[in-house]
């Protein structure tokens, strides 16, 4: 096998169509096994390690549903080609529960299959680089590479005054001088090979020793951090968190942990129970992404939140469609009414803005702000803020909006943002 070769782990109870699958993968260049079991799938998964798994759903011991979570308890990383004879629908639902379980799900085939869709099938996406894998993320997180950018947050104190009080951690892996991967490219492969927790523990320990930093500069933030979700069912988080905020002599209430509602699904009991011991050491906890979950509101009603952000892609609707105005309009009001603090992502126009302020968020975030910064950037946007406020953001070629009806409005908006040094991109 060459360096370069890709293995393909081929899964049917049909030895005839494992044969096949088998020929005519090696033909396409790849280096095969097979299985034709769960005991046979799973002594693979430990000893071949695929790059690819062709999974028919249709297995007699176990079937392709349940197969999909023995590849998630073996932290498979691999992407996951279902293969079957049954309608289309039902592959696509198999696809979307394995997306749920964390899996990579490339692709459905359907029986009997033609060479020229395998061969499609397989091919590596144009954007997938082959040489972002588990080990090259571990090592990268060993060595420092993955390192924080901050994406400042104007923040309204209590006197309804603001200024950038805040920032979001994001990840960025700088794996040369001239080379910066963002997140998209290596988060969900850390996530599925198990390496989020130890990545997140990375991204803390520098954000806290940042936030120190910017203290003897005289700029006091706050940050939020995304937490992984296997860190919700780990005990010993909420005690090794606070060790490392008293190392770094920051106070646990500057740290803001951010968590989507899918995961707290895993284990809500212990979710709760974590949560809980995190709000009384102090910490803020947001639920990110609101608005797009289908039981939001339980998990709103039941888990100790103190923040909640609203999803972006409602947030960048705002200008063009009312109804999502309506519901962001909705949510703010529900958020204040349950004492939550209110932060609205991915802001780009002014209109946008105008209309968030007049809301009432309580923080604000997007492009329209800032960018993400590097460390040595995020000081002088401060400062210029503090001086100029959102005026800064002015237009003259588009009149400000003056009432929330104006935020229904068909027309495209300007795209306004900060420039300054030290721009990495989001």
């Amino acid at each position: 096998m060459t360096e370069s070769q890709r293995k393909i782990l081929v899964i049917d109870d049909d030895a005839e169509v494992r044969k096949f699958l088998a020929a005519s993968t090696r033909h396409l260049g790849f280096d095969v096994a097979t299985a034709g079991d769960r005991a046979g799938v799973e002594h693979k998964l430990d000893t071949f390690e695929p790059d690819i798994v062709l999974l028919d759903l249709q297995m007699p011991d176990v079937d392709g549903i349940q197969m999909l979570k023995v590849l998630r308890n073996h932290k498979c990383t691999a992407d996951v080609i279902l293969v079957s004879g049954v309608d289309q629908r039902t592959l696509e639902t198999a696809r979307d529960i394995g997306r749920i379980l964390g899996l990579s799900m490339l692709g459905e085939l359907q029986k009997p299959i033609l060479i020229s869709q395998l061969r499609k099938a397989l091919e590596v996406p144009p954007d997938r680089d082959p040489t972002i894998n588990a080990a090259a993320i571990e090592k990268a997180i060993s060595k420092g590479q993955i390192r924080p950018a901050y994406q400042p947050q104007a923040v309204k104190d209590r006197s309804g005054n603001w200024s950038i009080g805040a920032v979001e951690v994001l990840a960025r892996w700088h794996r040369s001088t001239d080379e910066v991967i963002m997140p998209g490219q290596f988060i969900s492969l850390a996530e599925r090979s198990g390496l989020l927790p130890s990545l997140t523990d990375s991204i803390l320990t520098r954000t806290l020793a940042q936030l120190s930093d910017w203290d003897t500069q005289g700029i006091h933030l706050n940050a939020s951090v995304n937490l992984a979700p296997s860190l919700l069912t780990d005990p010993t988080f909420p005690d090794r968190l606070t060790s490392k905020t008293r190392a770094a002599s920051i106070d646990n209430a500057r740290l803001t942990l951010e968590l989507t509602e899918s995961s707290m699904m895993q284990n809500a009991g212990l979710a709760m129970e974590i949560l809980g011991r995190l709000r009384v050491k102090g910490f803020d906890i947001a639920i990110d992404d609101f608005g797009t979950g289908y039981s939001s509101l339980e998990v709103l009603y039941r888990m100790p939140f103190n923040e909640l952000k609203i999803d972006r892609f409602l947030v960048s609707d705002i200008g063009n469609r009312e109804a999502a105005a309506t519901i962001v309009d909705a949510i703010v009001t529900l958020g204040h009414k349950l004492g939550l603090r209110i932060c609205a992502e991915g802001i780009e126009h002014r209109e946008t803005l105008d209309f968030l302020l007049e809301t009432g968020c309580d923080k604000l975030q997007g492009y329209c702000l800032s960018r993400p910064l590097n460390e040595d950037a995020v000081p002088g946007l401060v400062r210029r803020f503090a001086k100029s406020g959102f005026s800064e953001h002015a237009t003259k070629s588009l009149p400000l909006a003056t009432s929330r009806q104006n935020a229904g409005a068909q027309r495209p908006l300007p795209i306004l943002c900060l420039k300054g040094t030290g721009v990495t991109a989001s």
